[in-house]
């Protein structure tokens, strides 16, 4: 008798089967190159349970950084990397508890974490890596996750400085510099192996070179992106006191300095010149006090980079400035006209008013901005330059250079 097969039970095991893809990838804007993976083996996806795999790449001119599985950081599953100061790194299970440090977590319900082949500092010493399985990243203490999610909610933080450089697990960190936050579809991260995908071929995602692996070559200072797979909830932010300081030093230069020196000729008020200079040059100080701690905390020592030691030669170069400022005045008074000392201040202040809106764009670079932010400083800088720059040319063939100034007796226009 002629046996009859099912030839629908096939087709259905198959559909009912996960997709096999590859690791996805993701590398958040503003991140410096740090860049996650994301690998769920099928037989992992079909049992609900069991191994997954992850990577995390960043430059090692970041202190730590962190991936973690949650809705957010409360009740997080966090996963935190940095270096151990002999060539490789440390990887430390945490859970989150809200704006304070996330705790090692030593329940019997903590992640299970295996560190796997390709991990570590990258020759070069310019990138760290961690190739990562979990057993039981499905579940914690304080959430759960589908390995069929196709919306599985993630975080992402980083924070710059110098390497803490040990291996306590548990060891005490600052407080992140930037976040992500982010949704993946699982079913696009599934793999046929349940072995370290990373060391698969093909190109590699963290672009240090020194194994294969899924991904672009995004390595430090790359260009953000992802693979697929990915959904930005929120963008990184940055610490207030960096904001402030970027706040306040571009209204400084790129405002209130040119304002001011456009004050004599439109009031004719010599102390409403000073005034109003003498308020942009203490919020130029408060500005620059918070780059300096925003420096320390960030890069751990500021004066390697051209912003901050640009930036502190402009600053001090600045600090004369009200000397200057009160030798012209003196000077007018006596003789009733500008002299040396009168241009020595005006140009002194015009000139270092262009390097300060200049170095406020290296700041944007070496804070990885992106292009809007960068863009919209840029558009601003520009027209307030060439508003002052036609106001003044505006003047000189009007009234020429030997114009007087009729000012009670008092000190004509200074820049």
């Amino acid at each position: 008798m002629k046996a009859f097969g099912c030839p629908l039970l096939p087709a259905a095991l198959l559909a009912a089967a996960p997709a096999v893809s590859e690791p996805v990838w993701y590398c958040p804007p503003g991140s410096g190159g740090t860049c996650y993976s994301i690998a769920i083996p099928v037989s992992s996806a079909r049992a609900g349970s069991g191994n997954i795999y992850f990577r995390i790449k960043a430059p090692t001119s970041l202190q730590w950084v962190a991936l973690g599985t949650g809705e957010g950081m409360v009740g997080a599953n966090i996963f935190l990397m940095y270096q151990d100061g002999k060539g490789n790194v440390t990887l430390s299970p945490r859970l989150g508890v809200g704006h304070s440090e996330p705790m090692l977590d030593t329940s019997s319900t903590a992640a299970r974490l295996t560190l796997l082949a390709g991990s570590g500092v990258s020759e070069d010493g310019s990138t760290m890596t961690a190739n990562v399985a979990c057993s039981n990243c499905e579940s914690w203490d304080g959430g759960e996750m589908s390995l069929q999610s196709s919306s599985s909610g993630w975080i992402g933080a980083w924070r710059q400085g110098p390497s803490l450089a040990t291996t306590d697990r548990a060891t005490t960190i600052d407080q992140h510099d930037n976040v992500a936050q982010f949704r993946v579809d699982l079913t696009k991260a599934t793999v046929s192996a349940d072995s370290n995908p990373f060391l698969s071929t093909g190109t590699d995602e963290g672009g240090d070179g020194s194994e294969p692996g899924a991904g672009p070559d995004s390595g430090p200072g790359s260009d953000p992106g992802s693979s697929g797979g990915f959904t930005q909830i929120s963008g990184s932010s940055k610490p207030a006191v960096l904001v402030a300081h970027g706040i306040i030093m571009a209204l400084v230069m790129g405002l209130f300095y040119p304002l001011g020196s456009t004050i004599m000729p439109l009031i004719g008020k010599w102390w409403v010149h000073a005034a109003w200079q003498a308020v942009a040059f203490c919020l130029m100080w408060a500005g620059f006090g918070l780059g300096v701690v925003a420096g320390r905390r960030i890069l751990g020592d500021p004066w390697n980079e051209t912003h901050t030691v640009f930036g502190a030669v402009v600053i001090c170069l600045l600090g004369i400035q009200p000397v200057f400022g009160i030798l012209h005045h003196l000077h007018y008074l006596k003789v009733q006209r500008r002299g040396l000392i009168s241009y020595v201040h005006i140009w002194w202040g015009r000139i270092l008013m262009v390097l300060g809106v200049i170095n406020g764009g290296l700041g944007l670079k070496l804070a990885g901005e992106e292009d809007g932010p960068v863009v919209a400083y840029s558009v601003i800088s520009g027209v307030v330059f060439l508003g002052y720059l036609g106001y003044k040319l505006c003047r000189f063939f009007r009234h020429g250079t030997s114009e007087t100034h009729k000012m009670a007796g008092e000190a004509p226009a200074a820049a």
